[in-house]
């Protein structure tokens, strides 16, 4: 069998190359930032705007409403809509229980740093992944223990469980509301337009 020289191997990978569809060429390693990026960018910035202006109770926190933006901002409108609807399901049950692992660690005067707590909060950390991705979608599941962790964790002696547990569902609420309205604000792309924001 002849062996090949290198430069012809060489000439003919870069012959491939040139002859590649967009999808299948390489990427760039530096791009400038697509759609999506700008969004999100816009979307924590229009949240702490919110929390900077809006006179909220004490018990508000600004750090669950950015998560929730992150976290369900999508390219489109209809898949935001889409996503942000079962991440309120996921949000409700991680806010539930997170209330029920307040209220349970506070009666009993468990503390965070106990090991007991800790396979607790472990074990409703997968109970509330295994019931979003059972009964809702996978898209959920995450923020659901986001939510969950942010309630079962607090510690103040000034506020309820109650109160804290629905301060982060609102938190919540806010940072998916305000993900969607840029969303909706903004242009995005065409279903048919392949998309290459991330």
């Amino acid at each position: 069998m002849r062996e090949i020289p290198y430069g012809v191997t060489v000439i003919n990978k870069l012959k491939k190359i040139m002859h590649l569809t967009e999808e299948e060429a390489p990427r760039p390693p530096l791009r400038l930032p697509g759609l999506r990026i700008i969004k999100t960018a816009l979307a924590v910035f229009f949240c702490l705007l919110f929390y900077a202006l809006v006179p909220l109770p004490y018990e508000a926190m600004v750090i669950t409403a950015l998560i929730a933006a992150i976290i369900s901002l999508r390219s489109s409108i209809q898949e935001s809509f889409t996503v942000s609807f079962t991440r309120i399901q996921s949000t409700f049950i991680g806010a539930l229980l997170g209330l029920i692992s307040l209220v349970i660690k506070e009666q009993l005067n468990i503390r965070d740093e106990s090991l007991i707590y800790m396979l607790f909060l472990a074990f409703f950390v997968a109970f509330i992944i295994w019931v979003s991705v059972s009964f809702f979608q996978e898209t959920g599941a995450g923020l659901g223990a986001i939510v969950f962790l942010a309630i079962a964790l607090a510690s103040d002696d000034q506020i309820t469980p109650l109160h804290i547990a629905i301060a982060r569902f609102l938190d919540t609420m806010i940072g998916l509301i305000i993900a969607l309205l840029v969303n909706r604000a903004l242009p995005f792309r065409s279903r048919q337009e392949p998309s290459k924001e991330e």
